[in-house]
């Protein structure tokens, strides 16, 4: 019963993760190697905020890839109580993207008024 309850936590595991717990084969051993990447201290909390703000999209990368990578980041950060509102979300993504979307980032800041 634990190694089925080990082998179905690492289904779940993301790619970094994976190879972090590779040696554990129990789901206590698991779960207690994965409480480092749910720690709300403040270099975690740096660390995760720092790597949403450092977050440039490559041209050879898809938008959906960015997409994902950013919803990725910001579920980390959800998982530490930073929470960050719609708004400021779309901004950041916006502003995260790769030069060649600068004339649709410029439109959807700029080529709406906003109602009052």
């Amino acid at each position: 019963m634990d190694l089925k309850t080990a082998s179905t936590i690492q289904l779940y595991f993301a790619d970094e993760v994976i190879y972090n717990v590779m040696d554990e084969e129990t789901a206590t051993g698991l779960w207690l190697r994965l409480e480092m990447y749910m720690t709300k201290s403040l270099s975690n909390n740096l660390y995760l905020k720092k790597q949403l703000y450092e977050l440039r999209m490559n041209e050879e990368t898809t938008v959906l890839e960015h997409l994902n990578f950013f919803n990725k980041v910001i579920s980390e950060l959800l998982a530490v109580d930073i929470k960050i509102d719609d708004e400021d979300k779309a901004l950041i993504l916006l502003s995260l993207l790769s030069e060649s979307y600068d004339h649709i980032v410029t439109t959807m800041l700029y080529g709406r008024k906003l109602s009052s």
